[in-house]
């Protein structure tokens, strides 16, 4: 089992000032005002119609991310759906099992799981008793010293135990052995979305009270963004 961080990378070459004076081209038709364009005009222009909640003319430049990060957070990016397209790891198609995969599942790190925390005494099952009918009971359990990331990766363990050998020693197949997959299988999502719903993507992900996986990694996605896409994005703060 690999056991990973979550990243992003920009899929695209990004020209932030060309992408400023093509909205200032689009814009300014609103206005018949073209022949205000200048050299420094676009910051100015853009500036504007931010303040002014007219929005909509962003919508003419787009930026594709690709997204490595759990399968929890992705739930949450893909309800964003105005102005934007997915791609996204497919589990049903994917068979960790093979070997372009190395036989094995990636986790993502969760952050906030502390491996150096102190151990604490923890109830884990032992005994297992098969009933009549298959029907499968706890008989006992036993005392072990673990800490909360001990917890989680057992757990991650397990599943990616239960997966494999649903697929390998079972024949079922991915999109069937998937169901006991964690909300921490580590996903692959390419995120289409033009700059207006960016700046909505921003507003809620990067807030307090956003999942702390999401701002682990949309909070230096939009220092990203600032530094390569003038002006429009510099009015979020990330609390």
């Amino acid at each position: 089992m690999k056991i990973i961080k979550p990243s992003f990378t920009f899929e695209q070459k990004i020209n932030g000032l060309s992408m400023l004076k093509n909205i200032e081209r689009a814009g300014r038709t609103c206005y018949k005002s073209e022949s205000k364009i200048t050299a420094g005009s676009a910051r100015k222009f853009v500036d504007m119609i931010i303040r002014s909640g007219h929005e909509s003319v962003l919508e003419h430049e787009k930026i594709t991310v690709r997204v490595i990060c759990d399968r929890g957070v992705t739930h949450e990016v893909v309800r964003h759906r105005i102005g934007a397209s997915y791609s996204q790891e497919s589990t049903r198609y994917c068979n960790y099992g093979q070997g372009k995969f190395g036989g094995e599942i990636a986790v993502i790190l969760p952050f906030f799981f502390d491996r150096h925390a102190k151990r604490q005494n923890v109830k884990i099952p032992s005994g297992w008793k098969i009933a009549r009918g298959g029907r499968i009971t706890l008989t006992k359990r036993l005392k072990a010293e673990l800490n909360e990331f001990d917890v989680w990766f057992a757990a991650m363990l397990f599943s990616e135990w239960a997966y494999l050998t649903l697929v390998s020693q079972f024949g079922r197949t991915a999109q069937e052995a998937r169901s006991v997959l964690p909300n921490s299988l580590k996903t692959e999502i390419v995120v289409t979305y033009n700059l207006r719903e960016w700046r909505h993507f921003f507003k809620l992900r990067t807030a307090k009270r956003a999942h702390p996986q999401m701002r682990e990694i949309t909070v230096p996605m939009l220092k990203e963004f600032q530094q390569q896409v003038p002006v429009v994005f510099d009015d979020i703060k990330p609390e």
